[in-house]
């Protein structure tokens, strides 16, 4: 970049809140929702359901004119779900070649997409605290997940004095313990109505966000039942979800085949995230491979051993896929029990063999070396005929007396 560019980056204005994409780690849903919202549905309700090639997509408002980069995903992403539908009601066999099945073209597709969704739905959960907290501004520390804070602003919406007649509704989705905090929050929040227009964006937003996070759960659910089908020796030895992470993230199965086993715990580790959580594990490498079932079950201090041996045997797995050998997932399910029986005799303590006593003591004399030069040793610490006769005492003679 010229002198120029940087000067005229300078004086540029800087984006506006909403469009910032910084990166933000992201937060871990810890509680599922038991009732999936239709992604079809709450598309075709607010107008974000179109395709590439429909004008609506050109001519984009409300949230989604703020948002490029999520009226991109979406026109990126219904294509897909359609696709999604169409396999699903009429299922394909995986004859032949595994890279060239279209089936498997579109699984490699969803899989490298849902990493943008999750982006997406942070940032579209800051726009919508952005412009919500004016309304209920304790409602961002005391909802954390995003999926539930967009259910709970379209549920209380500007009726934040009326929560307490809500409990029902709030119940679907969020504990008792947190409905009581906020029903306490609400008297006592200091805040204003939205507008009108305000109010539409943030309901547009929470739709948005929803839509997304339904859309996500479609893929993941999709890419379990599919994967077994495409490698069901790599989905059996660390499950459909950990195996869908890692053909996603290499591109497909044949760049999993040709990565070195050492690089593959490094697959899905966040930057930003490098150095924190570590704890006592001293592991960098938290991937997807590392939060895998076979993983998470071992001690912190058997982990970073039991990952070299499961990265091994993901390597032999993915090259038995892509060779279409074991169809049935007979290896990887014999691989599995073999790397579970490794795994637990590296837990296993050695055994006690009890103490063991002292050898029994010799009394025998040590030996005394002899010869020509140990005689010479001696002689130099050897009394001289001079001393001797100054020791020598005279039978009868008295000594004198020493005061």
């Amino acid at each position: 970049m010229s002198l120029v560019d940087e000067l005229l980056a300078d004086f540029s204005p800087s984006p506006s809140p909403s469009q910032s994409r910084s990166a933000s780690p992201e937060p871990e849903n810890d509680r599922q929702d038991e009732e999936l919202v239709d992604a079809n549905s709450i598309a075709e309700e607010n107008g974000f359901k179109d395709g590439p090639g429909n004008d609506q997509a050109s001519e984009r408002t409300g949230v989604l004119a703020e948002l490029e980069t999520t009226a991109r995903l979406l026109d990126q992403l219904n294509p897909l779900l359609d696709e999604i539908d169409k396999y699903t009601a009429n299922p394909d066999s995986a004859g032949g070649s595994v890279e060239d099945n279209p089936e498997y073209k579109l699984l490699v597709s969803v899989t490298n997409i849902a990493a943008d969704i999750t982006t997406e739905i942070v940032a579209l959960y800051k726009y919508t605290v952005e412009n919500y907290n004016p309304r209920f501004p304790e409602l961002e520390s005391l909802v954390l997940n995003p999926v539930e804070y967009a259910r709970t602003v379209k549920a209380v919406g500007n009726n934040v004095e009326q929560i307490k007649d809500m409990r029902t509704t709030l119940a679907e989705f969020l504990p008792a313990a947190i409905i009581m905090v906020l029903t306490v929050s609400a008297v006592t929040s200091k805040s204003r109505p939205l507008t009108d227009e305000e109010l539409a964006r943030v309901q547009e937003s929470s739709d948005v966000l929803l839509f997304l996070d339904s859309a996500n759960k479609k893929i993941t659910q999709y890419v379990s039942s599919k994967l077994s089908v495409f490698a069901p020796n790599t989905s059996a030895l660390v499950g459909s979800t950990t195996a869908a992470q890692l053909v996603g993230a290499v591109g497909g199965l044949n760049g999993l085949s040709k990565m070195p086993s050492c690089n593959m715990p490094s697959l899905g580790v966040r930057r930003n995230q490098t150095n924190i959580g570590l704890g006592n594990t001293g592991i960098r490498q938290q991937g997807f491979l590392y939060f895998s079932p076979v993983i998470q079950k071992l001690p912190l201090d058997l982990r970073k051993q039991g990952l070299r041996i499961l990265s091994g045997k993901v390597a032999l797995m993915a090259r038995i896929d892509l060779a279409r050998s074991h169809t049935d997932g007979s290896a990887g399910n014999k691989m599995r029990v073999e790397v579970e029986e490794k795994l637990d005799k590296l837990g296993v303590p050695p055994s006690n063999k009890g103490p063991k006593a002292l050898p029994a003591p010799d009394d025998k004399p040590s030996k005394k070396r002899g010869g020509r030069r140990l005689r010479k040793y001696k002689q130099q610490f050897a009394m001289t005929d001079v001393r001797k006769a100054q020791n020598r005492m005279r039978f009868g003679d008295q000594d004198g007396d020493y005061i």
